[in-house]
């Protein structure tokens, strides 16, 4: 096995044993899943020609012999599937799926398999940048042989690669592999790149998964990575975030910036945003959602199972049912356990539980924590002075309310 580094400006000799210039990259296959050595670019005198593979009768970190005359080098466009190692990989950041780590690549390690040379591993260490500069030895001694001092590999097959030229000077993340995180691992993540990285992740993803991900982002970082995508995206995210999360991000920006996303969103998600917006920040009507699930007094709780299939995707929560007349008083509540075990033509005025504990859209944060703590409940709804349903407040929004978000972050996923 060899380093990358060291191959680089290596010296090249021809077939005659003359000076025939130095390694400049190494083209590679990525057909295979350790993509293979087909080429090797030769810097000579201000140009980089290339020598295929089969050209090539030796090949060592102390130097490389070519079976061709210097003559013969030649300039070599690349194949759909070959990129430069250096060029495209070295120093780059990429993300490894099983880690779940941005990675920058320091150096890469190459294996002989027979005649051909494949790339084996990345090698994230600090050593690594050592060897580059010629000081890997000194690392070596350094580390006296403790595990400090050996390579940080990382198989190659686990490593996520940009399959475009220009695109992987930046981090390019395939939508396929990214989206077996989590999207508090994907926002941890999101948080070490650049802007232009930022912008490959985002546009990598989903619609829902880059809102999911967005939430979980830092507060303080959401606006400024807002400003940073399209307005399009932007548009996008904002739609799919829960109504009192896209609230809590554009009241952080200026009046003018706020309107203008607003205008990209959906005329019934706007609306929801809007009149969250209009509430005192540490209010009731300030932290509540406008998404939860509902039914009618004269639903059947088969009706009422139905409506909520159809609310579903939508709601912060199901697992309390709110009962509202037609006028959008509240007049009741039942959770999704009693819709589960009543009888499917009883109607929902029959079983709900009627007078349900509720806040004034203007009670305080510290109300509503109180509230919730006290009665033990998943979620608080939120009713104006003629007890006309808003929203609701969910455990979590509380929990955010007393709790650090480094601490929120460690408990359970049940509760966020």
């Amino acid at each position: 096995m060899f380093y990358l580094s060291r191959l680089l400006g290596s010296p090249v000799r021809d077939v005659e044993d003359k000076p025939a210039g130095t390694v400049h990259d190494l083209v590679v296959s990525t057909r295979q899943a350790y993509p293979r050595v087909t080429a090797i670019q030769v810097k000579r005198r201000g140009k980089v020609l290339a020598a295929e593979w089969a050209d090539v009768t030796s090949f060592e970190e102390s130097g490389t012999l070519l079976r061709i005359p210097a003559a013969g080098l030649r300039e070599r466009p690349l194949q759909p599937d070959e990129r430069l190692l250096a060029a495209s990989f070295l120093d780059k950041q990429l993300v490894d799926t099983e880690g779940r780590k941005v990675i920058r690549v320091n150096d890469i390690q190459l294996v002989r398999t027979g005649p051909f040379v494949h790339v084996a591993a990345v090698d994230v260490s600090s050593n690594a940048i050592l060897r580059r500069v010629g000081l890997g030895k000194v690392s070596e001694r350094l580390s006296g042989g403790r595990q400090k001092g050996k390579p940080h590999l990382i198989d190659w097959k686990h490593v996520d690669l940009e399959q475009s030229d220009e695109a992987a000077i930046r981090l390019a993340v395939p939508e396929t592999r990214l989206e077996l995180l989590h999207p508090a691992d994907i926002a941890e993540l999101v948080h070490q790149l650049s802007p232009e990285e930022r912008r490959a992740v985002f546009d990598a993803l989903d619609e829902e998964l880059a809102a999911d991900t967005f939430e979980e982002l830092h507060p303080s970082y959401q606006a400024s990575l807002l400003l940073e995508l399209s307005d399009k995206r932007a548009g996008q995210i904002l739609n799919e975030m829960a109504p009192d999360d896209a609230a809590d991000l554009l009241a952080d920006l200026p009046e003018d910036r706020r309107q203008h996303y607003i205008d990209l969103m959906a005329k019934d998600d706007a609306e929801d945003v809007q009149e969250l917006l209009s509430y005192p920040e540490h209010s009731a009507g300030g932290i509540m959602t406008t998404d939860y699930a509902w039914a009618r007094l004269d639903d059947t709780a088969a009706e009422a199972l139905e409506r909520l299939r159809e609310q579903a995707e939508h709601v912060e929560t199901v697992y309390y049912i709110y009962v509202v007349d037609r006028s959008g008083h509240l007049r009741g509540v039942f959770s999704l356990r009693d819709l589960l075990t009543t009888p499917p033509d009883r109607k929902v005025r029959d079983f709900m539980t009627e007078n349900p504990v509720a806040v004034r859209t203007d009670a305080s944060e510290r109300e509503v924590t109180e509230l919730i703590a006290k009665y033990n409940l998943l979620a608080l709804p939120v009713v104006d002075e003629e007890n006309r349903l808003h929203g609701i407040v969910t455990v979590d929004d509380a929990i955010d309310l007393v709790l650090p978000l480094a601490w929120k972050k460690r408990l359970p996923r049940i509760f966020h």
